[in-house]
């Protein structure tokens, strides 16, 4: 397929095109037609995919006239007319001029020059069809009134007119006229491709974008309407395009930006689809309002679009791993918990779980989350007691830019953020300081949350679930715990046995821990002799599972073959034994007995922590850093332990 055609009214043209053509342009085919011909030959090319046709004179007029194609004109040009007329000069010859506007101006321009005698006998309108007959009566009337000798013209004319005079010149193109044809049809070709290829660009973002498009000419008309506009308002853009906006969107304030100039950002429109947020620009062509355009979104597609990005973003840990499926109980208790918490989960409300370190607190937590309506959102979990309270309060509530030193210059999304249509799970909350009690309220009261730095409230979309390992209400009676955040987080609470009362479930976790390591270590399966069943029980358990599953992972790594699995087993539990009590009674029995529904397990292992923190600080010299590296704890939770 050939971009351009050069189609010639005449032979020697045709010629002269084919040559240039064969050593410059071979892109360019060359066609010869004079008038009714050449127009064949044009509609032939123009529906094999050509862009531009080259003809001349009164062929390219009726090309022009009956073809939506560019046409570039052969032009005759002076030096045209010169050659023509050169060998005129000092000879008594009187020529008479006929044709189109250009060639006669040009003739007599060039007769002056020369100082050749000329007359101007029919001058014909390039943009008309010409009354041929009349034409030639008029030109016959002339001669008879002034002869000449020469008649000069160009094809086009000559070939319809019936001439007698004495000699007849035929003003022909020249290789300089054929070369700025091809060179103007080419630079028109070009364009075209370049202004199709952004045609093409634009259709295809409109077509796959998410947000609605439409635009209006000045006079409030439909221009354009993408798909996603198409559904948004339930209309045909074939129908739409050409038709006043009012038609098709009943409440379109947009034909108002033709009028104010002014664009108008993120406002909310009721469609019939819902809800949608909008934005309407002017087009502004040299200052002046030349038509509009506004873009839509719908709502619910905006918040999953904004929870896309924040989860890829963030998506490290930002899910949740576990379900109800992977909670193992045999103890009638603890499948009540379970069950409870199940029925929890079709609810949207806020969590409260309770139990001893080591218990699973978490794997509730993400089987609340997966068993909800919120498990295809984010679980996002933090460990209020893991961080110094500055640091907590920029990762759980984020920052601007510049909210402080060292702040990424981008600003950044605190963890709250991050959960928004999903789960945020409030670890040992026990432990977060008052401050942060304070902000918090806010997320759990009115769904919001501020950034540092910021003075804007973002709306976010959460259920929270806090955990504790410590009594809330005690902690909030003591006033080191907000009564008002007590009461907003208590409101679905669960009680998570320890394991020691759990006996029923000690024996089948312990086999089920002792096959999972096995595995995993590529070791042979280990049985647990029916005398262990008592040791195990006996045993207080005051690490809960995780004490339990790290004892079932040391036996099958310290375990051979020609062992014996009883002995193995016993001088584990005795060293977790002798760790437990590795204090002297008297100062583990020192702690208060029991503190309201809390067991006495759980009080005198915080009086163990904090005695043992005591001791070791007073026999580094009252050094905290050097205390804490002994411990190997951070200097805050070393002072949360002192406490």
């Amino acid at each position: 397929m050939n971009r351009i055609a050069f189609i010639a009214p005449y032979t020697n043209l045709a010629t002269l095109a084919r040559e240039i053509c064969a050593e410059t342009y071979p892109d360019v085919k060359v066609f010869e037609g004079l008038l009714d011909e050449g127009l064949d030959c044009a509609q032939q090319v123009a529906a094999e995919g050509c862009q531009v046709i080259i003809s001349r004179g009164g062929t390219a007029s009726l090309i022009q006239e009956n073809l939506n194609l560019p046409v570039v004109e052969v032009k005759v040009t002076g030096y045209d007319i010169l050659h023509t007329l050169s060998d005129l000069i000092g000879k008594n010859k009187t020529i008479g001029v006929i044709g189109y506007h250009n060639v006669v101006r040009g003739c007599r321009a060039i007769s002056q020059m020369l100082q050749i005698k000329s007359l101007e006998l029919l001058t014909l309108n390039s943009t008309e069809n010409p009354d041929w007959q009349a034409a030639q009566a008029r030109l016959h009337k002339k001669l008879l009134q002034t002869p000449v000798d020469i008649l000069v013209g160009d094809t086009l004319v000559i070939s319809k007119l019936n001439l007698d005079v004495p000699e007849v010149r035929l003003i022909v193109s020249g290789a300089e006229s054929i070369y700025e044809a091809i060179e103007e049809a080419r630079r028109i070709a070009q364009v075209q491709t370049e202004e199709k290829k952004l045609a093409e660009q634009l259709r295809t973002i409109l077509h796959f974008i998410h947000d609605g498009v439409v635009a209006i000419d000045d006079s409030g008309n439909i221009t354009v309407m993408n798909p996603a506009a198409e559904i948004i308002f339930n209309s045909n853009a074939t129908q739409a395009i050409g038709k006043p906006i009012t038609q098709f969107i009943a409440n379109s304030k947009l034909p108002d930006i033709l009028i104010s100039g002014k664009a108008e950002l993120d406002q909310l429109q009721s469609t019939p689809s819902g809800m949608i947020v909008t934005s309407k620009i002017p087009i502004k062509v040299n200052g002046k309002v030349e038509g509009a355009v506004a873009t839509f979104q719908e709502t619910g597609r905006i918040q999953k679009t904004e929870q896309k990005i924040r989860l890829t973003l963030h998506a490290k840990g930002l899910f949740a791993k576990y379900s109800f499926s992977d909670i193992m109980a045999w103890d009638h208790e603890m499948k009540r918990t379970i069950d409870k918490a199940m029925r929890y989960a079709l609810t949207d409300g806020t969590v409260l779980i309770q139990a001893e370190s080591g218990c699973g607190k978490e794997l509730f937590a993400q089987s609340i989350h997966q068993e909800s309506s919120r498990s295809s959102g984010p679980f996002v979990a933090v460990n209020c007691s893991a961080l110094p309270p500055q640091l907590l309060e920029s990762e759980l509530f984020g920052y601007v830019a510049g909210a402080f030193t060292g702040a990424r210059k981008e600003g950044k999304p605190g963890l709250v953020e991050l959960a928004h249509g999903g789960t945020l799970f409030l670890d040992e909350i026990g432990d977060m300081e008052l401050g942060l009690q304070a902000r918090l309220l806010r997320v759990l009261g009115e769904r919001q949350v501020m950034r540092l730095g910021s003075d804007n409230w973002m709306p976010v979309d959460i259920r929270v679930i806090a955990a504790t390992h410590v009594p809330l209400k005690q902690k909030a009676f003591e006033g080191l715990f907000r009564m008002d955040l007590f009461y907003r987080l208590n409101v679905l609470t669960i009680a998570i046995p320890p394991l020691r009362q759990r006996v029923a479930d000690i024996y089948p976790l312990a086999n089920y821990f002792l096959s999972l390591f096995a595995e995993k270590y590529g070791r042979s399966a280990i049985e647990l002799p029916p005398e262990a069943h008592d040791a195990l029980i006996r045993y207080p358990w005051p690490g809960n599972v995780r004490e339990l599953r790290n004892t079932m992972e040391r036996l099958v790594l310290t375990y051979e073959e020609t062992g014996n699995t009883m002995d193995i087993l016993l001088d584990s539990l005795k060293e977790l034994d002798t760790d437990s009590v590795r204090l002297p009674a008297a100062k583990t029995l020192a702690a208060p007995a029991a503190i309201a529904g809390h067991s006495l397990a759980a009080v005198s292992m915080k009086a163990m922590k904090h005695q043992l923190a005591v001791d070791t600080l007073k026999a580094c010299g009252g050094n905290k850093s050097k205390a804490a590296k002994q411990l190997g704890v951070t200097r805050y939770t070393l002072d949360r332990l002192l406490k």
